[in-house]
């Protein structure tokens, strides 16, 4: 599709800047709107949205950035759901989740795909209430979930359905894993560091050694999301990971951040409303504590997002973000191989400890 992105302008933009308003992200007042004109204000909430979503923020309104846009437009209600292939993406479908599990009807890891569970689900919920069990959310099933959860109370049954499954456990060899290099270039380099460091070849030589310490000393299956140098979408990691049936993704990327004295490790893993991936957060944790013990550096915590990689991925991912690239001092660690070998260890460590079931601090 064609790129949109300040200066831009026309009934493409205006639709663009309609769906911002949606999302909340943009003033229906704004001028820009009126004058189909991709300013500075546009900019500025395509910015906002894009961070929010996990998608790089550069203020394009591309193919991943126009996508999401339409997931947010759609509410609970505003169109039929039901189960097809491709499966129904959005918000409305993420609501529907919520609600879901809220009542205590397991659909699955709320991350807005009408997939099988969430299927089971709208059929049970809709026996229970003496609805025709067609699986489809029409008028009556929406009303009925509005009705029941104005008098339930915020939750979510999905993390401890999840959890009663059982964490991991038994140990890590021969446990498949695959090792995701963010990035690649071209057309992707990632953060550049101030001397130009690039994002994209620090997390292949993070990759590298990370694939040989969990082979040679740990066992495990490897498989790598893509070849050094290739430039694949957050869509495709995810199909790959998919397709292969791995039992993890460790996917390596680094922080960056206008202050340049911002510095520190972070981890994300996927958590969504009322929902939190209990093996996310596990394995998150397990990470930061390694991290920070072995690196030195500051714990900028374990986070719960929804970026598209931890979304689209039916199996547990885990985003680690070592140290701040476009912090001098950590640029300077960045390029020395004795520090990447460091980050190598720590989180193959934190895999260790997560197959075998070993609690993280986090949990008590």
């Amino acid at each position: 599709m064609k790129l949109f992105k300040k200066g831009s302008s026309g009934r493409e933009v205006k639709d663009i800047q309609n769906r911002l308003v949606t999302a909340g992200f943009l003033d229906r007042g704004c001028e820009e709107i009126a004058e189909e004109i991709f300013g500075p204000l546009t900019d500025s909430a395509v910015r906002a949205f894009q961070q929010q979503r996990g998608l790089i923020a550069d203020g394009i309104v591309g193919p991943a950035t126009w996508r999401s846009l339409v997931e947010a437009s759609r509410t609970l209600g505003s169109r039929f759901l039901y189960r097809r292939e491709p499966p129904f993406r959005g918000d409305d479908v993420a609501e529907l989740q919520v609600r879901l599990n809220a009542l205590g009807f397991y659909s699955g890891k709320e991350d807005g795909i009408f997939g099988g569970d969430t299927t089971l689900a709208v059929e049970q919920f809709q026996r229970n209430l003496g609805l025709p069990p067609d699986v489809i959310v029409g008028t009556k099933t929406v009303e009925a979930l509005l009705r029941l959860s104005r008098v339930t109370r915020p939750s979510s049954v999905a993390s401890i359905r999840e959890s009663e499954k059982g964490l991991p456990s038994g140990g890590i060899p021969g446990r498949r894993i695959m090792v995701d290099a963010g990035h690649g270039f071209p057309p992707d380099p990632g953060q550049v560091g101030p001397s130009g460091l690039k994002e994209s070849e620090v997390a292949e030589r993070v990759a590298e050694n990370l694939t040989r310490i969990l082979l040679e000393q740990h066992q495990a299956v490897v498989i790598p999301s893509r070849r050094p140098g290739e430039g694949i979408s957050e869509e495709e990691r995810a199909s790959r990971a998919n397709e292969q049936e791995v039992e993890l993704v460790l996917s390596i990327h680094l922080n960056a951040s206008q202050d340049p004295k911002a510095r520190g490790s972070s981890s994300f893993y996927f958590a969504r409303g009322n929902y939190r991936s209990p093996y996310g957060y596990r394995l998150a944790n397990h990470l930061q504590d390694e991290l920070v013990e072995r690196l030195g550096v500051p714990d900028c915590r374990a986070h719960g997002t929804a970026f598209p990689l931890l979304r689209e991925t039916r199996m547990p991912v885990v985003i680690v973000e070592p140290a701040f690239i476009t912090n001098p001092e950590e640029e300077e660690l960045l390029a020395d191989d004795s520090f990447i070998e460091r980050i190598a260890a720590a989180i193959a460590e934190a895999a260790r400890k997560y197959f075998e079931g070993t609690r993280s601090r986090a949990e008590g």
